[in-house]
């Protein structure tokens, strides 16, 4: 009886602690999202992120663009998540949306990294 409850109670840790991995709609940070159909031409960057920063601070695309962001960790665990779009991606893993607002909008670093961390920022500029 004992073993049953207890494979239980682990069956449910393990569905909960999945869930929690899926975060909110709109955003994939567990891995790969899920590929989207190109609306636009498609605009694809590498950012390497390291405890100094990001190699790359300011992407630029045009309204309608569908964008593909890949991000490397050169050194250590790092984000990109991009303000006023929610999205972000984990280092290894790679995001595609539609750029449909136009503006300026930063990212940052949303896993604490370091003594720099709060450095780690950058933009995604959409004409």
């Amino acid at each position: 009886m004992n073993y049953r409850l207890t494979a239980a109670v682990c069956l449910l840790g393990g569905m909960l602690l999945l869930s929690a991995c899926a975060d909110a709609p709109g955003r994939y940070i567990g891995g790969s999202e899920p590929a989207a159909e190109a609306k636009g031409p498609v605009k694809s960057f590498t950012v390497h992120a390291s405890p100094s920063g990001y190699d790359t601070t300011e992407i630029k695309v045009k309204q309608g663009d569908t964008v593909r962001i890949t991000l490397k960790n050169t050194q250590g665990m790092h984000s990109l998540k991009i303000k006023g779009y929610n999205k972000e991606v984990r280092g290894g893993k790679t995001i595609t949306f539609t750029a449909d607002r136009a503006g300026t909008f930063e990212y940052s670093c949303n896993i604490s990294c370091g003594k720099n961390h709060k450095e780690m920022k950058g933009n995604l500029v959409v004409k």
